[in-house]
């Protein structure tokens, strides 16, 4: 049965929207070198499995021709990707949103060291405020120089002279920008999921998404706006912090299966002229044809 909700979305509309919200993510693409005829390609999987995925939500059969029905895939298409994802499954290839969800290890460490309260500066060893006891907090499985390592090799902290310091404002990613570019790609689904479900997901759940929009402003008053943002960030972030961390240690060995991502983004840049500019060049006439 069609959700109400949906019913009542214009497709033409949707669409119009939808390519707005395309446009930086195309982007990116074509700064990476990612042309149409690849995306073209690689975007039939995620509409076969958002497909998939719908039809299991409204107690569908999944099968070839319902697919290829709500997805508006050829059956053979549908076929032919149906068994490679299934190798992708059985392999363990396959990257999901859900795996992009979880910040790495050394992000937790970093995260935990800038909302512990404790110096930017911590004693290598000891059993109380040391890096050490820090990377322990977050995990026992992994040895602490593992994690030192890493945070040295990302620019996200120097070791010297039995100390590590914590690096601010150095944090320099990987060449390639994939732990960068994974924890982009996990923020905004998760972001786009969290306003699809609000305007066509079932039932009256609604989720935190909200932004604060101005203009008119002059280059110093969006500094100063970008300085208030990431200071009020700042405050989340530890509020945050401090209360999943308890919770998490609750939960996790009483077998809690949940996620949650609660973010924040800044951005800004010059307004766009309402109309496009015209060459004030004047454009020559056509010479008329004169008969002689």
């Amino acid at each position: 049965m069609m959700d109400e909700k949906k019913s009542q979305l214009d497709p033409d509309k949707v669409l119009q929207q939808a390519l707005i919200v395309m446009q930086p993510l195309v982007l990116w693409l074509l700064r990476s070198g990612v042309r149409h005829p690849e995306f073209s390609v690689a975007i039939k999987q995620t509409f076969l499995e958002q497909a998939a995925s719908e039809l299991e939500r409204l107690g569908g059969k999944q099968t070839d021709s319902a697919i290829s029905m709500l997805s508006g895939l050829h059956r053979k298409d549908v076929r032919a990707m149906m068994i490679a994802l299934a190798r992708q499954e059985k392999k363990g290839t396959q990257i999901t949103r859900e795996s992009l969800g979880r910040p790495t290890l050394p992000s937790q460490v970093m995260t935990r060291w800038l909302t512990s309260g404790w110096p930017d500066e911590l004693p290598m060893t000891g059993d109380s405020d040391s890096f050490e006891a820090l990377s322990r907090q977050v995990s026992s499985d992994v040895h602490p120089r593992a994690v030192l390592n890493e945070l040295v090799r990302l620019g996200m902290a120097v070791q010297e002279h039995g100390a590590v310091r914590l690096c601010r404002s150095a944090f320099v990613p990987d060449q390639q920008m994939t732990e960068a570019g994974n924890l982009l790609a996990g923020s905004t689904a998760d972001h786009l999921a969290a306003g699809v479900h609000n305007l066509s997901g079932p039932g009256t759940r609604k989720f935190l998404e909200q932004s604060v929009f101005a203009d008119g402003l002059n280059a110093e008053s969006i500094q100063q706006l970008e300085h208030l943002a990431s200071a009020l960030w700042m405050q989340v972030l530890n509020a945050l912090v401090h209360a999943a961390v308890p919770l998490s240690e609750k939960d996790e060995p009483a077998g809690g299966d949940q996620r949650i991502r609660v973010g924040m983004f800044c951005y800004s840049e010059p307004a766009r002229p309402k109309t496009p500019r015209v060459d004030k060049k004047k454009a020559r006439k056509p010479r008329r044809a004169v008969k002689k």
